[in-house]
């Protein structure tokens, strides 16, 4: 069985030398030590064979023998489901999977032929199930005949001796399979010829660490101490940016964020693409797509993600602090409201309720109907899924195309290939949500939805249930509901039909005097009636319970310190301060907005400050007050105005070096991460500066300059949506080689660079 047609180059090499050997010309003479030399057979050369050879058990899972592996990719059938098996990930991959079938046997299925390996390299070819059977009866192996808990760190070299102590030639090993048959055509040799290996060499165990040896004592118990006393456990986050990349992209995640107290806040479902595009999924099922991106800084790798608004809490540069060998990820991110953890485990099911062979047992039961935005609402179905894996269409016996449910490496996949009106869902349709009656499915940025028909059409009205919404108390002691958005606004409904809303059940069944402010219905407690009325003429009333309760209005103001900065010119004023600018994201939910000098002043509503826009202080520091009314309430808020010294430790010179190396990004214009997506390439050979984000491209001009004040980046022809507020000159504040902080006016531009 074990074929040595592998050694025979060996063996060629070997004769070569015994040739070389006997020329009258010598290449060098040094006589080894006894010690030092690998004597056939010996235990080290057993050891070295031992750590060399094709380690047999990390696919167990599917062949159960430890003589041989199986050469990937190899593919299985699992029922109805095909998986290709491409990596070790995906071998683990499937301990999940085969734990559900454990008390079963033969419940998968190869596809010959594949290649198997045995310890010692070489290989063969199977061709059937008995064929592979034969083998694995066969296997008899002991436990010390592979160890796999340290490795060799090539090359390493051997000189080569003849009979009388002249080195013949030197030989150099890259791996594992040239080095054990090196040693095996050395024992079976018959040309006298002596080998030693020339040190150092090092060896690295399975937990990471290493050791140089200098001796073939020094290995032979090297290698023996591995074997004793091996720990596989690696607990610490070794990853570098492709690695981070590569798991991201691997399959699906649950990302939980938990609170700076450890309270859990949320929870998500993540899929990261190659494209820079994130898929959340949150729950109830709402499908929300941003941008994703990892940038290296000095205080590690950062997760970017950014352009998701239903998932803010999602948006944000979130630190790497963690990460296990369980693909376990944590990342944390500084906020107003503390450091907020978030944590991602890998999920290569998708949280899918049910398993791929539960998919497919279901698709073959009954009838599937269709929503999805590619085809018209009369190009509904239904499919009919057959054993076998062809599509029919209603009552039609005519295959359409084809079907397959198949477990990839990110997830659980509805292969199809369709035909005719339905030829454009021919694709790849990877399944988010899964039920025993319905499957929602996403393909790039579409979406295909199939709902379970085994006894009767699912009318519009399935779409639709009795409703409660909940709003803040306003003036005279009402609420104001936004009717449409809240009810009609979140189902995502595949059938055609007309809702109107109307304040008495009576009205709702006659279809008469409809609400005509929807967006916006001031009432107290009560009720109001939804009629979703279908394309045949048919309707249903619906319930909408409207609910009130207090609310504190000035969560918002209550939520930070208002702290206005100016730079410090080196007199004492006046200094100029614009007050709105203190609670600007606060003040549109109020209904009046005051600024006074003393408290008193804002308690009484007296002397109320005339120019708040352009309010001057005289010395470093002053307090002033906000009085802020909505409804019938008030609230005072201080606002504290601070004169300080905005030098910079860096020169001109320092400022342009930092600018022209790396790629900036603006992450923070007044508190606010708006300007996250644009980045900043000052070219080093021209004023000009690319401002740019993935939908837009500018060509702007920058200069610096020296002030008595400190450096000054002037930016000017920036013309770009909210970019353009970049424009104008701005003091260096402070200053890193990564990081600036820019001042013009009471504006705050903050940039960050990436050097990738």
């Amino acid at each position: 069985m074990k074929s040595r047609i592998n050694h025979l180059f060996i063996y060629a090499f070997f004769a070569l030398l015994t040739f070389t050997s006997c020329q009258d010309e010598t290449i060098d003479v040094n006589n080894p030590e006894e010690q030092e030399i690998i004597q056939p057979n010996s235990q080290l050369s057993n050891f070295i064979g031992n750590v060399t050879a094709n380690c047999g058990d990390y696919d167990n899972i599917l062949d159960e023998s430890s003589c041989f592996s199986i050469e990937l990719p190899v593919t299985i059938i699992v029922g109805d489901v095909t998986i290709v098996i491409e990596t070790l990930d995906d071998l683990e991959e499937l301990e999940d999977l085969f734990a559900q079938y454990e008390n079963e046997d033969d419940f998968f299925d190869f596809v010959f032929p594949f290649t198997i390996m045995f310890n010692d390299y070489t290989q063969v070819v199977i061709e059937n199930e008995e064929q592979l059977e034969d083998f694995i009866e066969d296997c008899e192996i002991e436990d010390d005949e592979v160890i796999e808990c340290v490795d060799f760190v090539y090359p390493i070299s051997f000189s080569v001796f003849n009979a009388d102590f002249n080195i013949v030639d030197t030989v150099t090993i890259s791996d594992d399979e040239a080095l054990y048959n090196f040693l095996e055509a050395l024992g079976g040799d018959d040309s006298a010829l002596i080998v030693s290996i020339n040190y150092p060499v090092t060896l690295v165990y399975a937990n990471g660490d290493t050791i140089e040896v200098n001796s073939n004592q020094e290995l032979s118990d090297a290698i023996e101490a591995a074997e004793a006393d091996c720990d596989d456990d690696n607990d610490d986050c070794d990853i570098n940016m492709q690695g981070l990349e590569n798991l991201l992209l691997e399959c699906g995640f649950e990302a939980q964020f938990y609170s700076e107290s450890g309270d859990l806040t949320n929870s998500l479902q993540f899929q990261f693409s190659e494209s820079g595009l994130v898929t959340v999924t949150g729950d109830p099922t709402v499908v929300e797509t941003g941008e994703w991106n990892i940038v290296e800084t000095d205080l590690g790798y950062k997760l970017v993600i950014e352009g998701l608004e239903t998932f803010g809490i999602a948006n944000g540069l979130w630190l790497l602090t963690d990460c296990d060998d369980d693909n376990e990820l944590e990342f944390t991110q500084e906020t107003d409201n503390g450091i907020v953890t978030m944590k991602l485990e890998l999920d290569c099911e998708g949280n899918l309720d049910c398993d791929a062979q539960q998919i497919a047992l279901n698709l073959k039961e009954c009838q599937w109907w269709l929503g999805t935005n590619l085809l018209s609402p009369n190009n509904n179905g239904p499919l009919n899924f057959h054993e076998g894996g062809t599509v029919t269409i209603g009552n039609n016996e005519e295959a359409i195309g084809t079907w397959e449910v198949l477990l990839g490496n990110t997830g659980v996949f509805l292969i199809l290939d369709l035909s005719g009106d339905y030829e454009v869902l021919s694709r790849d349709w990877r399944i988010v949500v899964c039920e025993d009656d319905r499957l929602e499915l996403v393909s790039d940025n579409d979406e295909l939805v199939l709902e379970q028909g085994c006894e009767t059409y699912n009318e519009v009205f399935d779409c639709f249930g009795n409703f409660e919404l909940v709003e803040c108390l306003g003036p005279n002691n009402e609420a104001e509901f936004n009717l449409s958005a809240d009810t009609i606004g979140v189902i995502d409904c595949q059938y055609a039909f007309v809702a109107t809303f109307h304040e008495t059940q009576a009205d709702a069944e006659a279809g008469i005097n409809a609400i005509v402010e929807t967006e916006s219905y001031w009432s107290t407690s009560g009720e109001v009636y939804l009629r979703i009325e279908a394309e045949n003429g048919n309707f249903e009333v619906f319930t909408i319970f409207l609910n009130t309760e207090e609310c504190n209005y000035f969560e918002c103001f209550e939520s930070f310190d208002a702290i206005l900065e100016q730079c410090d010119d080196g007199t004492d004023g006046p200094y100029y301060f614009d007050l709105t600018q203190a609670f600007s994201n606060c003040n549109p939910s109020a209904d009046v907005v005051t600024y006074y000098e003393t408290l008193v002043d804002a308690e009484t509503d007296v002397n109320a400050i005339s120019n708040p826009e352009t309010y001057a202080m005289l010395g470093v520091e002053a307090v002033v007050y906000t009085r802020v009314v909505i409804g019938d309430q008030y609230q005072i808020f201080p606002i504290i105005l601070i004169v300080e010294n905005c030098s910079s430790s860096c020169s001109e010179l320092d400022v342009d070096g930092f600018l022209v190396e790396c790629i900036w990004n603006a992450v923070n214009y007044n508190g606010s991460d708006n300007l996250m997506n644009w980045n900043f390439d000052f070219e080093p050979n021209s004023q000009t500066v690319v401002i740019y984000n993935n939908e837009t491209t500018i060509d702007a001009t920058w200069t610096t300059s020296q002030s008595e004040d400190g450096v000054i980046v002037t930016f000017s022809n920036v013309a770009g949506p909210n970019i353009q507020a970049v424009t104008g000159e701005w003091l260096v504040v402070e200053c890193e080689e990564n990081r600036l902080q820019l001042q013009s006016g009471d504006n705050i531009l903050v940039l960050e660079r990436t050097c990738e």
